[in-house]
């Protein structure tokens, strides 16, 4: 039985009203359920509107289990909501799609959850849910109005305004409503047409001119334009814009022939029709769009000697000549200037020439119509191109149509055309109408000059020779073997290369220089090598060629690798003897050394009852057969230091000049390989620079702390001083 302290005990007195109110109270609070964990009041959640119908969008955090066998019930109070509650859980699921733009769904949600207490009468608790959408880049820009059209006069400047185009994102204000303007790039073939137009600002549709409109050349324009949101990733929606150019009153009229002339026949009378060659006088409107009709006239001279307008008469609309009274009297020949004129701009007209004389006269002409000539594009100054064999009596004055033929050509007296300049090698074509004059009498012709390359350069590979090595093939087919690299400086030439030598017909060398080897005739070759020579050859005229060694080498198949036990072994075995044998050598030489020393001291004890002082044969190795290394005590370049007998110091330097003549004999470990030692050296081991590679005469000063003892009488660590001198060792 468990204990309430809330409950009145049996036997007790009954509680106050005061604890009773307390006890309600207490239950109240405890029962927490239906209340929100966080202590609010409403839920709020946020989704993308591009989440799918019957994703959970949320869990409510409410206090209670829904479960069926749970203490509390949940459940939506609207019908046909957008949200829905997932039976026997908290989970909200989405039952509509949902749209920030509010064209497929709506952009927000806000229902009541109603919570019921199981197993109370206590009053349902209404939970406020409100469910909101954030934007994604869903939509692209439309264009308003599109596609578009405009008129423009050829004469618009640059940066006058076309149109001010406009497009639209429905997405959310921000990156993903934010439109670009662009002009797209049209094929080559149209004579890139986005260049004419463009948008200055790209946040702005105003589309302006870029470039100068021409109607002669380009009548419409059809350009593309791109509006662009600035979504990631972006989202983009293309249009047309057809541009009419309207023609503009930009052009003077021409003449279909610059120079006219006539003949008077002898039975000629006044209002007699000329015919003019080569052809009718006619002109016409060079602006096609507005095609103004013109009017003829002869214009006059200001001195009256050269004054012919009573000549001829010339009919304003159709340009037929006929012969007048002063023309039959006049005296021949005579060259008179006729005039176009348009009828609707007196500002805009054109000149040309007519020649009149009569019939059997001598005239001046060309004997052709056309003259053609092809030049090399090395040509020298001063060469002759043409000769323009004009008829005529008298001296001759020829006359070109563009002014910029002076600067390249010059025409003699003669009529010889002459190069004066070298050829611009990036044209290749000149055209030119001439005219040649007697001073009464004139004729034209056209010069056509074509320029021909020459070829300068022959073809020249990357390297001298090429060599290739490929394994051999095991399969069928071609294999690609390597490349040479060629080139040629006549931009104009094309490089092909061939390949000659033993059997050359299995060798293919592709336009980008690839060698190819037939597989068959690498197995079968009869030596590793194929030796070849490469040949490349131009296009130009005439074409020029050069050659290199080419050596396609088939390599052995590589041997197999050791095992890794076996090399790691052998290694390891290798190290072993040659320490082992380098310890035995060492034992060896130090003994000899001993029973060396113990002779001497046998020999001097026997001479001498007192032991003399001799002075060190030598106390540094450093200071043997050079002068480099650091002065120390005793030595040739260091201060006198303490002298004592030999033998008696701690150190191996003592003993390295009486070792020396031993170790100097010892071919096997010091590898002299029978060379001498030099005058003034102990041995090679003992040269300047280091300790040697016997390793003897190391100083004592790197003798590292922890070393291992060689001693033959003695497990004393120290040195032994006595005159036996008990060497020790530390290596």
């Amino acid at each position: 039985m468990c204990y309430n302290p809330s409950l009145p005990v049996p036997g007790s007195a009954p509680p106050s009203l005061a604890a009773l109110a307390l006890s309600i109270r207490s239950r109240a609070i405890q029962d927490s359920r239906c209340y929100l964990m966080n202590g609010g009041a409403v839920e709020s959640f946020f989704i993308s509107e591009d989440t799918p119908v019957g994703s959970i969008i949320g869990t409510l955090s409410v206090n209670g289990d829904p479960s069926d066998e749970g203490d509390i019930s949940l459940r939506v109070q609207e019908r046909k909501p957008a949200v829905a509650l997932v039976p026997g859980s908290k989970n909200l699921t989405l039952t509509r799609a949902l749209d920030r733009e509010e064209r497929t769904g709506p952009s927000s949600v806000y229902v009541n959850v109603r919570c019921d207490r199981r197993h109370t009468t206590d009053p349902s608790f209404v939970i406020p849910v409100s469910v909101r959408v954030w934007d994604v880049n869903d939509n692209a820009p439309s264009w308003s109005g599109a596609p578009y059209r405009a008129r423009v006069s050829e004469l618009a400047a640059v940066g006058t305004r076309l149109l001010t185009a406009r497009a639209l994102d429905p997405d959310q204000p921000g990156p993903h409503a934010t439109v670009r303007y662009s002009v797209l790039p049209g094929p080559a073939a149209v004579g890139a047409t986005h260049e004419y137009v463009w948008f200055p600002s790209e946040l702005d549709g105003a589309l302006v001119v870029r470039r100068p409109l021409d109607y002669e050349t380009t009548t419409n324009l059809t350009v593309r334009l791109r509006a662009q949101d600035g979504g990631a990733p972006p989202r983009h929606n293309d249009t047309t814009l057809t541009i009419d150019v309207l023609d503009a009153d930009d052009q003077n009229p021409a003449f279909t022939h610059e120079h006219y002339s006539a003949l008077i026949p002898e039975d000629a009378r006044e209002g007699t029709v000329l015919e003019t060659s080569p052809g009718p006088v006619s002109a016409y409107d060079q602006d096609r769009g507005i095609n103004a009709p013109v009017t003829y006239s002869v214009r006059g001279s200001p001195s009256p000697a050269d004054n012919h307008t009573s000549l001829v008469r010339l009919h304003k609309d159709s340009g037929q000549l006929t012969v007048t009274r002063d023309l039959l009297r006049a005296s021949l020949p005579a060259t008179i200037v006729i005039q176009a004129t348009q009828v609707d701009n007196p500002d805009r007209y054109s000149l040309a020439t007519l020649s009149v004389s009569r019939a059997g006269s001598e005239s001046v002409s060309f004997p052709r119509r056309s003259y053609s000539v092809s030049i090399r594009e090395d040509a020298a100054p001063g060469t002759v191109l043409l000769s323009l064999d004009a008829r005529g009596q008298g001296p001759l004055q020829y006359f070109v149509s563009d002014r910029s033929f002076l600067q390249q050509f010059a025409i003699s007296e003669e009529g010889e055309v002459v190069l004066r300049r070298a050829l611009d090698r990036l044209v290749r074509h000149y055209d030119y109408q001439v005219m040649v004059t007697d001073g009464r009498t004139n004729d034209t012709a056209h010069i056509n000059m074509s320029v021909s390359a020459v070829n300068e350069w022959e073809p020249r590979f990357k390297h001298a020779q090429y060599s290739f090595v490929v394994e051999r093939p095991a399969g069928e087919g071609r294999v690609r073997v390597g490349r040479l690299h060629v080139y040629d400086g006549d931009p104009e030439d094309r490089v092909s290369v061939r390949v000659a030598g033993p059997r050359a017909g299995d060798v293919t060398v592709d336009d980008e220089g690839d060698v190819f080897v037939s597989a068959a005739a690498l197995r079968d070759l009869p030596a590793d090598t194929m030796h070849l020579v490469a040949t490349a050859v131009d296009s130009g005229t005439p074409p020029r060629q050069s050659s290199v060694p080419l050596s396609v080498r088939v390599s052995p198949p590589a041997p197999a690798p050791p095992p890794a036990a076996s090399l790691l072994s052998s290694v390891g075995t290798s190290v072993c003897v040659s320490v082992s044998s380098l310890v035995l050598l060492v034992v060896l030489l130090l003994f000899l050394h001993r029973l060396r020393k113990k002779r001497q001291v046998k020999d001097k004890s026997s001479s001498s009852p007192l032991p003399e002082k001799t002075a060190p044969v030598s106390t540094s190795v450093s200071s043997v057969g050079t002068d480099s290394g650091p002065a120390v005590p005793g030595g040739p370049s260091g201060p006198p230091g303490p002298v004592g007998p030999v033998g008696t110091g701690g150190s191996l330097q003592s003993v390295s000049a009486g070792a020396s003549s031993i170790l100097a004999a010892s071919t096997t470990s010091l590898e002299l390989l029978d060379k001498q030692p030099q005058p003034g050296l102990l041995s090679d081991h003992l040269a300047a620079g280091g300790a040697g590679r016997s390793g003897v005469a190391w100083p004592s000063a790197t003798i590292p702390a922890r070393v291992k003892q060689l001693s033959w009488e003695t497990d004393d660590p120290r040195p032994q001083t006595d005159g036996n001198m008990n060497l020790t060792v530390y290596f």
